[in-house]
């Protein structure tokens, strides 16, 4: 009876072990974005309070994370003071962003509670991970660019320049923010699980 109870529990496990769906192993498992080129801009994931680096003044909170297995970024930002408001947009903004890489670029997309909307790209740039607007938004080309800090903050800088009428301006820069790593609150996890 033993023998038989073991020939029959070796016969379940090898067919089981031999179905197409089941036989996948861990040198088998695909994660299609744990390709390093994929974790390039991992350095701003975190809970950040945001400063404004010249006067110290905190002007935000911002919530970045990985989303979709890795495969993107995905930012929440909040305002604390009026620097995006004005007397037709009384109320402070609020916005998120998407970033992923497409096999050449970094692609992000922002909208806002303030009807802004833009799309960048770019990459790594030497200290810098920097994206760019393609098309002029408003008669503008915009530059966002993230950087490292030896203390573990990052700088965030956001520059825009001229191009009406076929002429190219000088970056200016619209505001330089030191992001601090938020103690207060948890960090994202590794990977949101969101069912997918």
């Amino acid at each position: 009876m033993k023998k038989a109870f073991l020939t029959v529990i070796s016969i379940v496990i090898s067919l089981w072990s031999s179905s197409p769906v089941l036989a996948q192993r861990s040198g088998d498992l695909v994660v299609p974005c744990a390709v390093p080129f994929y974790r390039e801009l991992d350095f701003i994931v975190g809970d950040w309070m945001v400063y404004e680096k010249s006067s110290g003044t905190l002007v935000g909170f911002d919530r970045i994370g990985r989303t979709l297995k890795g495969c993107a970024i995905q930012q929440s930002w909040i305002s604390l003071n009026d620097h995006f408001s004005s007397n037709f947009v009384p109320f402070r903004m609020y916005g998120k962003s998407l970033t992923a890489f497409n096999g050449t670029n970094w692609v992000q997309m922002w909208v806002d509670n303030q009807a802004g909307v833009q799309i960048l790209k770019g990459g790594p740039e030497k200290d810098k991970f920097v994206l760019s607007s393609e098309e002029n938004i408003g008669g503008y080309e915009y530059m966002l660019i993230w950087q490292r800090q030896e203390d573990g903050k990052l700088l965030n800088t956001h520059q825009r320049r001229d191009v009406k009428a076929g002429a190219v301006g000088a970056w200016q820069t619209l505001y330089e923010w030191e992001y601090v790593k938020n103690i207060n609150e948890s960090l994202f996890p590794d990977d949101e699980d969101e069912g997918n």
